[in-house]
């Protein structure tokens, strides 16, 4: 398949956001727009494939950002011939010893690098990959890379920036060559590709709900205890055994002797997105639906409209999983056959019960929770 910006690239109009009001929603990210979990995972291998062929013998550590492109940067590691450290950057702060660097476009500008166990780690690697879904100037991963050179003792270790989207100029590339950081891509976009056809999108009400249930949702709830958390560096083959132990767990639990099913969603929950993947891959496989698909929740605020050709037509509000708080979205709900939802927050939680209460808003009536704790 061919990955280019024809495929890759649906414009949406960020909520109030005067700095960058428009965002890049790549359909087959899994992440906004509900995905089939194969054609995801199938660009996250083309990518990998790019990697693969420009660091044959490099000992990698991959950093995914978060929180959108912390899918795809697991996905694409899962490929990798020598990844041997993986970590997400957070935007949840519990207090660990942490890198904080600054997104200043973003809707949630600050980010944190945990760094518990990365001196140790960056002894056994000789790269460090840091992958997003689109880099449009390069300036936060460099911000961040001054940082690190700046803690850590790194005068063996290159860097790297790997992303679906590239939207640097040639000048900005050649750039970042001098100063040794590579960039690789599966596609370059112009600098603010398009942002002009998101202007009159207007705010359609009728497009926004809000979800709140402050009486609790009944819904089946499952956990499995698991001692690896990505935001932290963690070996690579062991998240991975982790991950592929919880997606045969959800499996068992809520699949066997289920019978055939048409359409199933699996939905993650923020920055824990990559066991989405997984699982949805896993049940379209084994034969359990015709249709699977796989997205999760965001902090984004993006407005929705049915105006013809834009991305987003429904958006529901929830309070988050993980801070009641904060304001979460999520977009695109139909209704499935059945839906799992995905997470490593605490349950129950507040927001678990908007997050039910949005899915049974958009028709779902068989829902079930599965949680990584």
């Amino acid at each position: 398949m061919q990955y280019n910006s024809d495929r890759l690239v649906l414009l949406a109009k960020r909520e109030n956001n005067s700095i960058r009001p428009y965002l890049f929603v790549n359909p087959m990210q899994g992440k906004h727009i509900p995905t089939d979990p194969e054609v995801a995972i199938g660009m996250c291998h083309a990518l990998a494939e790019k990697i693969n062929a420009a660091y044959p013998d490099d000992q990698l550590y991959v950093i995914g950002f978060a929180e959108t492109a912390t899918g795809i940067a697991a996905c694409v590691t899962s490929f990798l011939n020598n990844a041997v450290y993986y970590q997400n950057t957070t935007r949840e702060s519990k207090g660990e010893d942490s890198i904080l660097f600054s997104e200043v476009h973003s809707h949630a500008v600050n980010q944190l690098l945990r760094t518990n166990g990365i001196e140790q780690a960056l002894k056994c690697v000789n790269r460090i990959i840091f992958i997003d879904d689109e880099v449009t100037t390069g300036n936060t991963i460099c911000n961040l890379i001054s940082m690190i050179k700046s803690r850590f003792q790194v005068d063996n270790i290159h860097f790297s920036i790997a992303s679906v989207l590239n939207s640097m100029s040639e000048g900005r590339l050649f750039e970042l060559r001098q100063q040794e950081v590579d960039c690789i891509f599966l596609d370059r976009i112009p600098y603010e590709y398009k942002k002009d056809s998101i202007i009159d999108i207007r705010f359609d009400p009728g497009k926004h709900v809000l979800a709140i249930c402050d009486k609790g949702f009944p819904v089946a709830e499952s956990s499995y205890i698991c001692a690896i958390n990505p935001r932290n560096i963690v070996s690579f083959q062991a998240y991975m055994t982790a991950v592929r132990e919880f997606a045969e767990k959800v499996q068992t639990l809520f699949l066997n002797e289920k019978g055939w099913l048409e359409k199933v969603l699996v939905l993650g929950t923020e920055e824990f997105m990559y066991p989405t993947f997984v699982v949805g891959e896993m049940i379209h496989q084994q034969g359990y639906a015709k249709e699977v698909k796989i997205h999760s929740t965001s902090r984004s605020p993006i407005l929705a409209s049915d105006q013809e050709g834009y991305p987003l037509f429904c958006r529901y509000q929830i309070r988050s999983l993980y801070d009641p708080e904060r304001t979460t979205f999520v977009y695109n709900l139909v209704q499935y056959d059945r839906v799992i939802v995905l997470t490593d927050a605490r349950i129950p939680a507040k927001g678990l019960d908007d997050l039910c209460n949005a899915l049974s808003l958009a028709g779902n009536k068989n829902i079930s929770v599965f949680g990584w704790q």
